[in-house]
């Protein structure tokens, strides 16, 4: 699909929930959501119930020229000066304008815009659901961080220091086309005991026997995926080896679980439940969803109201943790179509 009306459909959705709601314009201000509807993160951004409008400075307008000047841009492009927004919303005598994030950003515009602030997530919301076009690019990033998990396999061995590890699969990552390191800023990766702090980072500790989580991902065309393994080094103990199991089996349970419809709560639910009955504490969500930022809508957790769309991309990652011990997690990203979820990351 031409890139240019893939931008153009995004804005007309948003549109339509404007004059839906009947809301004149939603300021748009976070860097993704900026990104989404533009194409690029930059500028500031208005989209009106029958128009969309961007302002950039000079230097940009200049770099991006090619995307902007592009035939169907679905964007007015206009030079930035200060307070185009506030001269845009005034001009125009609106009443009312949606923000889409919490609003702090444009806290002190109430009074400058002169009219009410609706605090709306319209294109978080949107993101949500994905286009063929995102969902492909979706694919080459979770293809890059396969092959990258392919490499910790090989890499993960008794004798080698866990931050000598990451470099050589954050290599790998970055050489396939990953445009940042896993996560931003770098990898989760932690052996023995390490493994049940959830959010260990490497350290210059050398790898023995025994259980190595590995958590990494890619980003391409500004899409990410997230997928973690947890690998054997040596001969594992009889309760290891169970556990690890366990919570395998219990990824493919509950992705062979998804269907269009169901509460993203339930699936969490079901998630804990098997652990509870294991004689384990559940103590993250069981997914979240993936896209221009690596934790986004839907969320699969246990307070979620979301409802699950089809070709919505989120991750499955049910855990265990046993302190002083030794910690399992597995999760793979995946899409939910209309006959159930198909992984992404092998």
């Amino acid at each position: 699909m031409d890139y240019n009306r893939e931008l153009g459909l995004r804005v007309k959705a948003v549109q339509r929930r404007l004059r839906d709601e009947r809301i004149p314009a939603l300021i748009v201000s976070s860097r993704e959501n900026i990104r989404y509807l533009t194409g690029k993160e930059t500028g500031r951004v208005v989209v009106t119930r029958d128009g969309a409008f961007l302002w950039v400075k000079d230097l940009y307008k200049k770099l991006y020229s090619r995307l902007y000047s592009g035939r169907g841009y679905p964007l007015e492009v206009s030079l930035y000066e200060k307070d185009s927004v506030r001269k845009f919303v005034r001009g125009r005598r609106m009443k009312k304008v949606a923000v889409d994030n919490s609003g702090l950003l444009y806290g002190g515009l109430r009074k400058e815009l002169n009219a009410k602030l609706l605090l709306k997530n319209f294109v978080l919301e949107q993101r949500a659901v994905k286009s063929p076009y995102e969902i492909g690019l979706v694919k080459r990033s979770c293809s890059i961080a396969s092959l990258g998990m392919r490499t910790a396999e090989k890499v993960v061995k008794s004798g080698v220091r866990e931050i000598d590890a990451v470099a050589e699969i954050e290599k790998t990552i970055r050489v396939l086309g990953s445009e940042t390191p896993p996560f931003d800023d770098g990898m989760l990766l932690a052996a023995g005991v390490r493994s049940a702090d959830i959010h260990a980072k490497a350290s210059c500790s050398r790898i023995r026997g025994g259980l190595v989580v590995v958590d990494l991902g890619a980003t391409f065309m500004g899409y990410h995926s997230d997928m973690t393994r947890t690998l054997s080094v040596g001969r594992l103990s009889a309760r290891e080896k169970e556990l690890s199991d366990f919570v395998r089996d219990l990824r493919d349970e509950a992705i062979d679980y998804l269907e269009v419809g169901m509460k993203a709560s339930e699936v969490h639910r079901k998630v804990e439940d098997a652990i509870r009955r294991k004689g384990f504490s559940f103590y993250h969500s069981a997914g979240h969803g993936v896209g221009l930022q690596i934790h986004e809508a839907p969320s699969i957790s246990p307070e979620s109201n979301e409802v699950l769309k089809e070709n919505m991309v989120f991750t499955i990652e049910p855990g265990i943790y046993v302190p002083g011990r030794f910690g399992v997690r597995f999760e793979d990203t995946v899409v939910l179509t209309g006959n159930g979820a198909r992984k992404l990351t092998r």
